[in-house]
């Protein structure tokens, strides 16, 4: 009898660990977790989808609703009215905020910090460490708490996977979104009229056959600094990425950051924070640009998410299967209450 309990507890964490497995490979490393991440969240968009204003912004886009902190209520009132000038608006309240998390040129680029608003703020500024999502995510914070439209735009280098994110701020005065990239340090313009471009601007002109560099200029947000060996390798790098672009359908980055579930998931593991937020709707949905894409990587994405199902699907059948294995095998001998 004791051997037949032993032999089912062992089939059991055999039927419940080979699922696990499983579904662990699929997250598993870091870049194929991103891939589910937006397998879950993903559609495809119009290109009308992605050219309000915000006066007409859609309605299933999620725009922030709880309040600011406190550390990012003063870091936008000081960028907004800075002692020695003007108010600060539209393009130039944008480059405030990315040169305030530039600070000085050397950050210790490739460590991801993963955490809260006020605590991956706080690292970006006195650690000066942190990648393209963590920028992107305290500029969106900033750019709220000041009252500037920003949104966030990714690109891609495989299935909608690992890539690079960045911002876009709305000037008001140009009437136009202006992309700003934090991370990177710059933004583009068109060469003959130094018009500052959108992130769809840069999209057509970088795609288009023949020199980029006809099309669209660089500009470096802090002078002399940029980390690609020349410029036109940064035009090489976007536009490599650009038929996998999509735009995060929010800006509620405050929502999410003071959410208790999405708190409280964090404690346990990123992948699991992340979830919750799908779970709970907060995390929003990713909407790819349908001009110039890559469909086949948008295809294997499609994969992904039904590989995902799938692994989950069956590591559930078999907690349950197995699990009640376990307690048939177990359950005469605990002590009786």
């Amino acid at each position: 009898m004791t051997n037949s309990r032993w032999f089912r507890t062992l089939a059991a964490c055999l039927g419940i660990s080979i699922p696990g497995l499983w579904l662990l490979s699929v997250v598993t490393p870091g870049e194929e977790a991103v891939k589910v991440r937006n397998a879950l969240v993903v559609e495809m968009g119009r290109v009308q989808d992605f050219t309000w204003s915000p006066t007409e912004t859609p309605p299933d886009f999620r725009v922030n609703r709880a309040l600011p902190s406190a550390a990012y209520a003063r870091t936008a009132n000081a960028l907004v009215h800075p002692p020695e000038g003007p108010t600060r608006q539209g393009l130039e309240l944008g480059l405030a905020i990315a040169r305030h998390l530039q600070g000085e040129p050397g950050r210790n680029l490739g460590f991801p910090i993963q955490s809260g608003l006020d605590e991956t703020y706080k690292a970006i500024i006195s650690d000066r460490r942190g990648y393209c999502a963590d920028f992107t995510f305290v500029f969106s914070g900033i750019a709220v708490a000041a009252n500037l439209p920003v949104r966030t735009w990714s690109i891609s280098f495989e299935s909608f996977g690992a890539g690079h994110a960045f911002n876009e701020i709305y000037d008001r005065q140009l009437g136009k979104w202006v992309l700003v990239d934090s991370y990177h340090g710059l933004f583009f313009v068109d060469p003959q009229n130094k018009s500052p471009l959108s992130v769809l601007e840069v999209h057509q002109r970088l795609l288009e056959p023949g020199d980029a560099r006809r099309g669209l200029a660089l500009v470096r947000i802090i002078e002399g600094w940029l980390p690609f060996r020349s410029e036109q390798a940064a035009l090489d790098y976007y536009r490599h990425g650009m038929p996998q672009l999509a735009m995060s359908w929010g800006s509620n980055v405050f929502d999410y950051d003071q959410s208790k579930v999405i708190r409280a998931a964090a404690h346990i593991s990123r992948h699991l924070e992340r979830a919750a937020g799908i779970a709970t709707g907060v995390y929003p949905k990713l909407v790819v640009y349908p001009e110039a894409v890559s469909f086949r990587d948008f295809a294997a994405l499609d994969r992904v998410r039904t590989r995902f199902w799938l692994a989950a699907a069956s590591l559930a059948i078999s907690c349950a299967v197995f699990g009640a294995m376990l307690y048939g095998a177990w359950s005469r001998s605990w002590p009786k209450a």
